[in-house]
């Protein structure tokens, strides 16, 4: 089971993006990508001006899990007890990385959720 609830995806600057309007089932997980992805669909696609990349630092590459952050508040609209995510990142490409929300728990109420690019 995915997300439920319609995701609205707002960019408010260069490297972030907030969406709001989503909410887990028990058990379930949802999944965010890059404008760009391909292979499996996933849940919530970010906006293609939001464009993070690898990029070199020092002698290195930065991967994008490392250098890509996602953060999550719970909105708290009917007193129901927030339930813990897992957050997981995966993939070296903007066409495979993927961001996904995971609960082992009860159903969750509505959050928000931030992603960043490192600045």
């Amino acid at each position: 089971m995915a997300f439920t609830g319609t995701a609205v995806v707002k960019q408010v600057s260069d490297r972030q993006v907030r969406i709001t309007g989503l909410s887990l089932g028990a058990g379930a997980s949802g999944t965010i990508g890059l404008n760009g992805a391909t292979g499996t669909t996933p849940g919530v696609t970010l906006p293609a001006s939001f464009q993070p990349q690898v990029y070199d630092y020092g002698t290195s590459g930065v991967a994008l899990a490392d250098s890509i952050s996602c953060s999550i508040a719970f909105v708290d609209t009917s007193g129901v007890v927030t339930t813990p995510l897992t957050v997981a990142k995966t993939g070296t490409a903007v066409t495979d990385f993927r961001i996904t929300l995971a609960t082992n728990g009860s159903a969750t109420s509505p959050f928000e959720i931030y992603i960043r690019f490192h600045d």
